[in-house]
């Protein structure tokens, strides 16, 4: 399963943001999926153990977890977590909040594409997230937004203190993008994904 096939762009300061949280973002947005599907894999497994155990139809199961939720995945009478809101009363609709707050953002000028193929996952993997997410990409997309801007409040509260208390610097920028711009430059910012 490939997802954003044509990567993430991030803005200059969305990445340093993100490298000020962790070192290889990458990586930590790999590690943050399979984290989730895992988790959702032992949840579906947990839910749906009842469900099997009651069934007559079923006499063996798999005693491997990944063979286990691909037998799940694999019932007639199994659903998505958006297909079973499509079928709710009221239809609850597909949210894209998070792939429309960031597709919002004007990200012209330098940019940081993560993932230029896209993100690659095993089905089996993406089927167990998507048994309790609607959407992976707008799941994903709100993940590293919030990495983003967990990193942002971090970089400029903890900077802020050091730029007022510098007798060299005189005045700030009044944006997050110009003061965020300013703390990279400076000579005690640490180099990038090395906090």
């Amino acid at each position: 399963m490939n997802i954003l096939s044509g990567g993430i762009a991030l803005t200059t300061n969305e990445n340093d943001c993100l490298l000020y949280m962790v070192p290889d973002a990458e990586a930590w947005v790999t590690s943050m999926i399979f984290e989730k599907a895992r988790l959702r894999r032992d949840a579906l497994i947990s839910e749906w153990q009842p469900r099997l155990f009651a069934d007559e139809s079923v006499t063996e199961l798999p005693a491997n977890l990944d063979e286990l939720a691909t037998l799940i995945l694999a019932r007639s009478d199994y659903q998505t977590r958006a297909q079973k809101d499509a079928a709710s009363d009221p239809v609850i609709p597909v949210s894209t909040a998070n792939k429309d707050k960031y597709d919002a953002v004007s990200r012209s000028g330098s940019t940081v594409t993560l993932f230029g193929s896209g993100i690659t996952i095993p089905d089996l993997s993406g089927n167990c997230i998507l048994a309790y997410v609607q959407d992976l990409e707008d799941w994903v997309i709100g993940a590293l937004m919030g990495q983003v801007n967990r990193g942002k409040k971090k970089l400029i509260s903890q900077y802020r203190p050091i730029i007022m208390d510098d007798p060299s610097v005189f005045t700030m920028p009044a944006t997050e993008d110009g003061l965020i711009t300013m703390i990279v430059a400076r000579d005690d910012y640490p180099k990038l994904g090395s906090n």
